[in-house]
């Protein structure tokens, strides 16, 4: 029983026997408990469950794959956040280049588990269908970065503020870095779109003449099975080219931003005056010691996570009526994003539009530059089934997603309708990877 106490003179040798207080408040979401948010400690509770279910009933006689696949996907935001909060912990209590090294390696660890898991569970089955979807995945978090975390958050922070002003310059370096990296990622795609054979799996002939018209369906262009020569003489060396320059230049983009230029992230914006990044007054929530457990232990979880999602899957996709591609590009890229969606929304709120940015921008630019590379990487001394060509239409909604993007931050400032425009242009693509159908042979 809660109830609300009046303030009473109370002599100085009483003793407080029981304190009451309101424990669930619309508030509620702003506790922490040791410097961790009191939901994502009330959901590791679920994260327990979760491993002891997968791996305790692996037969499935007490639920099915679809439930374990949803409370394995679900436990990994909790964990996303734990690891968030240990790395900016360890890197504000280190120099540069210690935090640089922590932040590259374990800042994409969710998502990296999720799709390694994949790609040898697809390799081992000789399915396809799991080189496609982490595809997809790695598209969907580019198109969620780059157009719903920032619309959402100029949408949310609209309602609040009437017009949001941001940092154009340091927009400007991710913009740049962004188009840098996408070209990068889909030049192999590009290349193969010119040089590789056209393939179509069925053609009727509309005229009787041997040279006539003929109407082809399933068309795609080989590079791989019936066109060797060119992918192991052109594509893959052009693949691994760029697979270590994406890196190079990550590393050359962090020491500009947080090493020789960092006072771009200064700059005061509005009425707030935060800065940009707050390179100068890092937030301490743990002890080195403290955060680098949290991490590690965060990490075992979030793998034995991913191999629970991935060994669960394939019932979902098999019975699933609806494309694998939005699959991929919406449940599996965006939920581990939801701590850093809601962390965007908060900073918008508070007038700090340019963090909200900074938040979708420098994960967008991770995927390029950091996880697919050590992908390539990894298919290098684990022969997997991921080649770095991706299908037409990733690569549009990927170019015209960051064409957009460098659009409306052109002026360094925002309201709500940019940001319900960014928003719909992200609902119009989903629909069009709903519509679409499945990858050939899943």
């Amino acid at each position: 029983l809660v109830q609300r106490l009046r303030k009473t003179d109370v002599s100085l040798d009483a003793e407080v026997v029981l304190c009451c207080y309101r424990a669930f408040n619309p508030y509620y979401y702003k506790y922490a408990i040791g410097g961790i948010n009191v939901f994502a400690v009330n959901l590791f509770a679920l994260v327990i469950v979760t491993l002891v279910l997968g791996y305790a009933d692996k037969h499935n006689r007490y639920t099915n794959s679809v439930v374990k696949f949803t409370l394995a996907l679900v436990s990994i935001m909790p964990l996303s956040y734990y690891i968030g909060m240990a790395i900016a912990s360890i890197s504000a209590q280190s120099n540069f280049a210690v935090g640089a090294v922590v932040n590259a390696t374990f800042g994409s660890i969710t998502e990296l588990t999720f799709y390694i898991t994949a790609l040898i569970k697809g390799t081992r089955e000789r399915n396809k269908c799991y080189e496609e979807i982490v595809k997809s995945a790695l598209t969907g978090t580019l198109l969620g970065c780059v157009l719903f975390i920032p619309g959402l958050c100029m949408v949310i922070g609209g309602t609040r503020h009437r017009e949001q002003g941001f940092n154009s310059r340091s927009a400007g370096v991710s913009s740049a870095l962004l188009f840098l990296s996408v070209g990068g990622v889909f030049a192999p795609t590009l290349f193969s779109k010119v040089y590789g054979r056209l393939v179509c799996g069925e053609c009727q002939n509309v005229t009787e003449e041997p040279m006539g018209h003929y109407i082809c369906q399933n068309c795609h262009f080989d590079v791989m099975e019936n066109n060797g020569t060119l992918f192991y003489s052109h594509v893959q060396p052009l693949v691994y080219t760029v697979s270590i320059l994406l890196p190079v230049a990550y590393i050359i983009g962090l020491v500009f931003t947080l090493k020789t230029h960092s006072h771009i992230y200064d700059i005061h914006i509005s009425d707030c005056h935060v800065p940009g990044r707050g390179h100068h007054h890092p937030v301490v929530h743990w002890s080195r010691l403290r955060a680098l457990v949290i991490l590690l232990v965060s990490t075992v979880c979030m793998s034995a996570c991913a191999d629970l999602a991935t060994e669960h899957i394939s019932p979902i996709l098999s019975s699933s009526t609806v494309s694998q591609y939005f699959i991929g590009v919406t449940v599996l890229a965006m939920v581990p994003e939801i701590p850093e969606i809601v962390n965007g929304i908060q900073f918008a709120l508070q007038n700090n539009l340019s963090l909200s940015i900074e938040i979708g921008s420098c994960i967008a630019v991770q995927v390029c530059m950091l996880q697919i590379p050590i992908l390539v990487l990894f298919t290098v001394f684990y022969p997997t089934d991921f080649i770095l060509v991706f299908s037409d239409l990733h690569v549009y909604a990927s170019m015209f997603s960051v064409v957009l993007m460098n659009y409306i931050f052109m002026d360094g400032k925002c309201d709500y309708f940019q940001g319900t425009v960014l928003v719909m242009v992200y609902f119009i693509l989903l629909a069009v990877y709903y519509f679409s159908p499945s990858p050939t042979g899943c």
